[in-house]
Parts: C-alpha cells; structure tokens; sequence
C-alpha cells in the first residue's frame, strides 16, 4: 500500500498546518500544535475557520473536521486556491493527472499561490530559508527552481499560475515596460489575460469597466492594455498571438518584491506577500456553489460583522451599483475576496474581474447572486437596495445615508461610463448592448441629480457638430 503524502501549510512564516493525501484517495487539513497554541495572536487562514475575539469557539473550528476533509479532491479552501477551466486543464496536461486530483496539483503549485499561503514538503526548509546564497542573499535559481528554492517537478512556464477562475491567465513579472513569465524564480506581480477568440473585445471591455470603477471611487488596483510584444514567454502556451491588447492587472496579493511593502505596518514576512481569501473560501463552498449557495446579503453581513463595518459595506454597494449599471452578470462569490494586509485584520479586497457580460450574453439578464431577493437587471431600483439595507438591520438614518451613495454612485457611472469605454477602445456595437441593458427606473432616479448626458445621449446631441 502506498504511504500517505503531506505537504507542510504555511501562511508566510508561520506554519499552520498539514495537507496529506491518502492512499483511499481522501485528503485532509490538520491543524499543527504551534499554530493551535498560538492564541489570539496566530495569523487568520481562513475567516471560515476563526470566530474574532472568541478564541475557544476559533479553536473548536480549527478542530473541527467539517470542510477540512475530501475524497479525490482537497478540501474547499485549498481547491479555490486552483484555476478553473482551460487553466486547470493545461496544468493538469502537463503534469499527466486527472485535473480532479487536486493534492497533486496543489503539489506541484504550492510555491505560487494566490495570498500568502504556501504549500510546501514536509522536509522541505521553512519558506524564505535558502541554500548557497550569493550576492544580497539570494540563492543560485535556474529555471526549473521556485523562488522558494524548492525544484519544479515540471515546465515552470506552464505552472507560473494558479489563481482561481474560469478565463486564461497568467501571473508574471513586470520589469520595465516588459513583462516576463520566466520569472528566475521571483513572484509575478500582475496578472495578464490573453484575448478571447470566444468574446471579442473582452480585454478592452474589462480595462473600460475598471478604469470607470476607479473613476467614481471604488478601490480597484492599476490595470492596463498592453500589446503581445510586451509580453515574453507567453508564444510558446499560446501559440500565434492576435495583434489584440492583453489586459493587465497589478496584483494585490503581492508586494514589490523589490521595494518596500506598500503597508508600512504589514510583518516582514508579509512583505512579498499579502494574504486574500475569496468568499467561496469563506463559507466553505466549492467552485461549482458560486452561484448559487450565497447572496449577497450574506456577504455584506460578513463584511458588517467581521471587516470594516460600514465603509466595507459602502464599497460593496459602490460595486453592486456598477455591476447592475453596466450589466456584469458574473459577480458571484469568487470574484468577491477579503484581504489580510496584517495577520489578523480584514478588509474588503480590491475590485477584480469587473465585466459588462451582457456585451456578449444578452440572453442572460441577472446579476450573479440574489440582492434583497432579486436578480434581474430590469428589476433592481433604489427599492431593491432600499430592502437590501433593511435586510442588513441598518437603522434608518444609516440607510439614508447608505442610499445617498447608490444614487451618488449611479450619478457618476452614468456621467463617465462612456468615455472610459471608448476611450479603452470598446467597439461601437458593444456599447450599445451594454446601453440597452440599464434598469430604465434605476437609471431615472440616478438622473434626476445628473449634470451630464449619458454616452448614447451624447453620441446623438454631437452628430453633425462641426469640429
């Protein structure tokens, strides 16, 4: 019979635990003695698995062994750490293993995965220990050694990622104006998604979202369009690239390696990297429940009672406000996520993965999870977040304010969307869909404090109009 395997869980630094696959095909999470004993202090893996400022009920859930334990596949919170899709499949390829079997994927991705954990042997060093250093204390690498000095067990340029999702994606390293798969070893600090044979233009209409998102207040990192000879190592995955723009993402769960932390509070272990978790990883759902399982309403509860109160619930509503506006039907709970900037504080994490889908799908007229018990675009009005805030327990007088910012956010989407959508290089025909699709009563209320004209408005007050 073959031994079981166990891969070393750390979060940074801080070793929290065992992953073994057993021989029956089952694989499960263990909690180790050292990071149970660490009391309040310990660093937060999962929110699923720690009940802030009661530290026996976080205990008891460290023990339990619900949601830690799985035949075939890992545990919910370490198979969310995996890509979907096309993703999934090519690593899985490479590494000649059914793409279910996720402790060998996990094995073989453990070095780079999303936040700060790392997944790691056994035997192996504590992660950030090298070997043989050389100059500034950094160790030989070649191309087949991890930034941890831990050897690939296959080709590092078909294993550079593994975020979770359904779209093609890659995590490399920006030098310069130049971006790099071939990282020697460094962590990739931006996330580049090829074009889409499937969606046209999707590149084009994910930056034009972002950029509209940053314009009226929401927290979204730096993105950009950048042009396939920016990019090195990725023709020999892709093949022949489109002369298409790849759209670009700074990632937040990663650091400037060389330079300082951008949070002059964060641990010197949490410098390179920032702990995130997404919201099927907190409520202990796999990627096949995102849809489904959740609301949004439990959501924001979440961030009320857990994360930063009010001004997380104000962010979200900002987002929901722009999703509904734009029509991104695909907000489910991964592209939700919360972030641990210092180990046992949470936050609200910064936008991603903010799309109109109805450019493409106008069949399909929902956003993803149910909002005070609707879905429909055409049905959400300042009603629906009205009910959605009464839901939420808000007092009154916190409900007025929290729709003085749906209408606020409104105003602005509906004033700048346009510009950031051409101005991105969206096609004409998208626009339009995208236009056809707003709650015409959504839309109304958000108008009557508007100073400007929407994109459609002012296409046709301008026709003709010399100069």
């Amino acid at each position: 019979m073959k031994a079981p395997r166990t891969l070393g869980v750390w979060l940074a630094d801080t070793h929290v635990g065992y992953l073994t696959h057993y021989p029956d095909e089952r694989t499960a999470f263990s909690v180790s003695e050292e990071y149970l004993d660490a009391g309040p202090t310990r660093p937060i893996l999962s929110l699923a698995w720690t009940h802030p400022d009661d530290e026996a009920q976080t205990r008891r859930l460290l023990l339990d062994p619900r949601h830690k334990s799985a035949s075939i596949k890992a545990p919910p919170f370490f198979s969310n750490l995996l890509p979907e899709g096309g993703m999934r499949a090519r690593i899985a390829q490479q590494l000649k293993v059914h793409e279910d079997r996720e402790f060998l994927l996990l094995e073989a991705l453990g070095h780079d995965l999303p936040g700060a954990v790392i997944l790691r042997p056994v035997d192996a060093p504590p992660p950030g220990h090298r070997h043989h250093a050389t100059q500034a204390g950094t160790p030989p690498i070649n191309a087949n050694t991890a930034d941890d000095g831990v050897p690939q067990t296959a080709d590092p340029a078909h294993l550079k990622f593994s975020l979770g999702g359904m779209q093609l994606k890659f995590s490399m390293l920006r030098q310069g104006e130049r971006y790099t798969l071939n990282t020697g070893g460094r962590l990739g600090n931006y996330i580049i998604k090829p074009p889409s044979r499937d969606f046209p233009g999707l590149p084009q209409v994910e930056a034009a979202a972002m950029a509209t998102a940053r314009a009226v207040g929401i927290d979204v990192p730096e993105t950009l369009l950048l042009h396939p000879d920016q990019l090195e190592g990725l023709s020999n995955i892709l093949g022949r690239l489109p002369d298409e723009p790849f759209y670009a993402i700074r990632r937040f769960d990663r650091n400037d390696a060389s330079g300082p932390s951008n949070d002059s509070t964060a641990p010197p272990a949490l410098k390179e990297r920032i702990h995130v978790e997404d919201f099927a990883q907190v409520f202990s759902l796999r990627t096949s429940q995102k849809y489904n399982r959740i609301n949004y309403d439990m959501m924001a509860m979440t961030l009320l009672q857990y994360a930063g109160g009010i001004d997380d619930l104000k962010e979200m509503t900002r987002r929901l406000v722009l999703n509904v506006l734009l029509g991104n039907g695909d907000a489910h709970i991964k592209n939700w996520s919360l972030i641990y900037r210092t180990p046992n504080k949470l936050r609200l994490a910064p936008a991603y993965d903010l799309v109109s889908t109805v450019a493409w799908t106008q069949h399909d007229q929902t956003i993803a999870l149910n909002m005070a018990g609707t879905k429909r675009f055409d049905a959400i009005g300042l009603d629906t977040f009205n009910a959605f805030f009464q839901r939420l327990g808000l007092p009154e007088l916190v409900r007025e304010e929290m729709l003085a910012e749906v209408r606020d956010t409104a105003r602005r989407v509906l004033d700048v969307w346009g510009g950031h959508y051409e101005g991105n290089g969206v096609p004409a025909g998208l626009m339009q869909r995208i236009e056809a699709q707003k709650s015409p009563s959504f839309a109304r209320s958000a108008a009557q404090t508007r100073h400007k004209s929407t994109w459609s408005e002012q296409k046709t007050h301008t026709a003709g109009r010399p100069g």
